[in-house]
């Protein structure tokens, strides 16, 4: 198929429309690179997105396509191009499987686009697309048996490190609480590893690995009309519902009958399985969920803007035994941040013009980048929000102020010995829970600093005012002298 220039400039001015575009590009690398060596038998790769509400009693593709028709008798259509009635459309959500090729050691293109496809089909009127609801559909995949060489390894296990790409909607951004509480309790009911949930920069969705299914599902619904009143009609002449039951089975006919058009599509030899999802099983339930304390969250999570990291620890009472080669390769167990490099006479790291940017592989991050260094120090669009996401205390950095600020509950209910406090000889300043102090770090040598107030001890305290962080001593000029004159 040739393709319009027009199009191959749209797709390259696309690229680029985000400065973040070039690290998520890294970073998927990154992931791909990871899989490649861990190899098919210990990575399983599923990227997830939501279709296009398909509406129920209209058209439910808009597009041109070959129609064959039987002139033995009348074809109707509808002579109307609104909505029937509010909220009558499906939720399609995309779940696809993608094949790892054997011995690709490092190469990120050993994963492929090939796999079978679930699609659950939801009422957009009686469910909802959440955290939850996709919580539910990926404990659903587990069963399904198309999917179960692409899940379970060795010894009918699932494979130990997962890997899910997902769009960048809130039910499934992977800077969100919900979605991190849901990684978490697949993480511990399978016993993974690690489990990595990574985005795209904002406009890059189309780059999503599912999206290249989505142009023959949307194909087979090109003159598809689902019927809304299969049951009868639960509408009023004001489009309003006068029966709630039979709008609920209108709707499940419905969305049984697009399950059965999405089942009958083969894409690359693998079949797509798609159910209708019942609305009083289609979440996963809070109180179901494993939930984990935050100092376990601090120990095994990290979050970054576009991904989050759940990995075990090496201590066996808390996480078991390892079942991969995953802490053999990153022996720091979090993924390194990628770095980015400007190839010039001599190599510039640091750079941040988008246009130069190249960012290190995987393992040339394994061995130039810090540990410690956050995952985002290198985000053009947050590295100058890295230190305000930064606890103080230990050190680790956080996607966003709300993860911060329930991180921090653990620090304040730690005891401090009244060895490890800070002896002051008095207090200037006070903002929030911190003092500007006078300390003598040696006989004769003092210094003027803000520390925490749980770990300083007041030996007499003057002029204590509260000021913000900006706040700038105000004298009278009358009463200041002049430093360059003699006394």
């Amino acid at each position: 198929t040739t393709v319009p220039v027009r199009l191959i400039k749209a797709l390259r001015d696309n690229h680029k429309s985000h400065p973040d575009s070039v690290l998520c590009t890294a970073t998927y690398n990154n992931l791909c690179e990871l899989a490649s060596f861990l190899g098919p038998e210990e990575v399983a790769i599923i990227s997830q997105d939501d279709k296009a509400k398909v509406p129920i009693g209209l058209p439910a593709a808009n597009c041109q396509a070959p129609l064959l028709m039987n002139m033995e008798y009348r074809v109707t259509l509808p002579d109307h191009d609104w909505v029937i009635a509010q909220q009558h459309k499906l939720i399609p959500s995309v779940y696809a499987a993608l094949t790892i090729d054997n011995n690709g050691f490092g190469d990120p293109n050993a994963v492929q686009y090939s796999g079978p496809t679930y699609i659950a089909v939801r009422s957009g009127k009686h469910s909802h697309s959440t955290a939850y609801s996709h919580a539910k559909d990926f404990e659903r995949l587990y069963d399904v048996d198309q999917f179960k060489r692409f899940l379970f390894g060795e010894n009918n296990l699932p494979k130990s490190v997962m890997i899910i790409l997902v769009d960048g909607g809130p039910d499934e951004n992977p800077r969100y609480q919900k979605v991190i509480e849901t990684a978490i309790h697949h993480f511990i009911e399978r016993s993974l590893d690690a489990i990595f949930i990574s985005t795209n920069a904002p406009h890059r969705s189309a780059f999503n690995p599912v999206e290249l299914r989505m142009a023959p599902l949307s194909k087979q619904l090109s003159g598809l009309i689902l019927p809304h009143d299969n049951y009868g009609t639960h509408l009023d002449s004001n489009g309003k519902t006068i029966n709630n039951d039979l709008e609920y089975k209108n709707f499940k006919f419905a969305g049984e009958a697009l399950c059965e058009v999405f089942s009958n599509v083969i894409i690359d030899s693998y079949e797509t399985v798609a159910e209708f999802i019942d609305r009083d099983s289609s979440e996963l339930e809070s109180t179901n969920l494993i939930h984990k304390s935050e100092s376990w969250i601090a120990q095994h999570v990290r979050s970054t803007q576009y991904m989050t990291q759940i990995v075990k620890c090496l201590n066996k009472n808390c996480c078991g035994t390892i079942r991969s080669k995953f802490h053999k390769i990153i022996k720091s167990r979090f993924l390194p941040a990628p770095i980015p490099l400007h190839y010039a006479p001599m190599i510039e790291m640091e750079s941040m013009d988008i246009n130069k940017l190249k960012y290190t592989s995987l393992f040339q991050s394994l061995h130039l980048a810090s540990p410690e260094s956050p995952y985002d120090q290198y985000c053009p669009s947050v590295n100058d929000k890295v230190q305000s996401r930064t606890c103080k205390k230990c050190k680790i950095y956080f996607a966003s102020l709300t993860l911060l600020s329930n991180h921090k509950k653990i620090h304040s209910r730690e005891v401090i010995s009244p060895a490890a406090k800070t002896r002051t000889k008095r207090v200037l300043r006070q903002r929030e829970r911190e003092f500007m102090v006078i300390t003598e770090e040696s006989p004769g040598l003092e210094t003027c600093k803000w520390v925490d107030m749980d770990v300083v001890i007041v030996d007499s305290t003057i002029n204590l005012e509260k000021s913000s962080e900006d706040s700038m001593p105000v004298f009278n000029l009358s009463q200041l002298l002049n430093p360059w004159e003699n006394e």
